[in-house]
């Protein structure tokens, strides 16, 4: 099978990222020809029968080079066949699309109740925005379209809801995390390691914030709800992110000391082995890799109804699930739970046998099912 993927842009920092990574990396070693569409990437998969494609075109300002990308890479495309053409991106040229981002409109919706009156016209004045959403109703609506593939049930009920779209082109197909890699066993090996360099004692929660783009997981909410909790936890932050305004914040909350910044990393395994539980309020996230891979290392979650991982989980059993992010007051309730060492140990345990669920070999298997039905006819 011969099958093209577009991503914009590609680095192995962010989980959409990760997931494409890993998938082409698995169909590849099974014998699929791939070819890699993108504008910028940072560390291109090194496995063989895979062929990176830099699709040219201005940068800034943002709408010129978004709109240069869809139209570029629909040429570059078209140049040569396929038995399918994946975008993870919002483009016009796809046969399958992958809603990993979730539902554009839906995010400027939940974003812009958190903003005062002008910021909220210059949100719907933008023209980048305008832009992505009448390429998103164009791409969903589009009848040449042969299918749609959603993580969660909450992207698919957005989509389903929101635009003309045929519900049997839809296929949830969660993502799912290498059981092996993240595991409990690797807290006293790697865990331990980094437990030791950090200066972290023992007896010391600490919390795990996993995530790029501070503002959409809700860094600001984690560390209010840490700062209300009557525990003397401290919080990791893992990720790409503008950190200065938080550091102030930190230091306003009287967190100064108790928040360490780690930056973007490849490989965010230790640090899941090391932490006690990860904290995810976020404002919207469609299914974050995070959520499995840190239940998969046996941790319990914090995360919001506004992440689809929450769909999967039951509160009070893997972890707790908050309404809104800005439930700081019972974030804080739910850290001061967990830093009970046996309840957070159940908790963890229940978090592992869920993830157990969902291993990358499930996930890779329903991705391939699907192609061979799409290029058969059967679908």
């Amino acid at each position: 099978m011969k099958i093209a993927f577009i991503r914009y842009r590609y680095d192995p920092f962010g989980g959409a990222e990760r997931f494409t990574q890993a998938l082409v990396e698995r169909l590849a070693a099974k014998g699929a020809e791939i070819h890699l569409y993108a504008r910028e990437w940072s560390a291109p998969p090194s496995a063989a029968r895979i062929t990176m494609h830099r699709v040219g075109g201005p940068s800034w300002p943002s709408i010129l080079g978004y709109a240069s990308f869809v139209l570029l890479v629909g040429r570059a495309v078209r140049m040569t066949r396929f038995d399918l053409v994946q975008s993870n991106e919002r483009t016009l040229c796809q046969d399958v699309y992958r809603a990993g981002d979730g539902v554009h409109a839906r995010w400027l919706e939940l974003r812009a109740r958190r903003m005062g009156p002008l910021r909220r016209l210059s949100l719907r004045l933008n023209p980048f925005h305008a832009f992505r959403l009448w390429l998103e109703r164009r791409l969903f609506e589009d009848p040449r379209l042969k299918a749609i593939i959603v993580n969660s049930g909450m992207v698919r009920d957005e989509i389903v809801g929101r635009f003309r779209v045929d519900p049997a082109r839809i296929f949830t197909i969660p993502n799912g995390v290498d059981l092996g890699r993240f595991h409990p066993a690797h807290r006293e090996t790697l865990g331990g390691a980094l437990r030791r360099r950090s200066g972290a004692r023992d007896h010391e929660t600490v919390v795990l914030f996993v995530g790029s783009g501070f503002e959409r997981k809700g860094l600001e909410f984690a560390m209010r709800g840490l700062a209300e909790a009557k525990v003397p936890a401290r919080l990791w932050v893992v990720g790409k992110g503008k950190r200065r305004g938080y550091e102030r914040l930190a230091r306003g909350l009287g967190l100064g000391g108790r928040v360490d910044f780690w930056g973007p990393r490849e490989d965010v395994a230790p640090f899941y082995a090391a932490a006690d539980v990860l904290v995810l309020p976020t404002l919207y996230d469609p299914f974050p890799s995070v959520v499995l891979e840190a239940m998969a290392s046996g941790l319990p979650v914090i995360t919001t109804a506004q992440c689809g991982a929450a769909g999967i989980m039951t509160h009070g059993r893997q972890g707790f699930i908050l309404n809104t992010p800005e439930e700081t007051g019972r974030m804080a309730e739910c850290l001061e739970a967990l830093d009970q060492v046996d309840t957070r140990r159940r908790m963890g345990r229940e978090a592992r046998r869920l993830a157990e669920d969902f291993p990358w070999e499930r996930t890779v298997a329903e991705l391939e099912r699907l192609y061979d039905d799409l290029v058969s006819g059967r679908i």
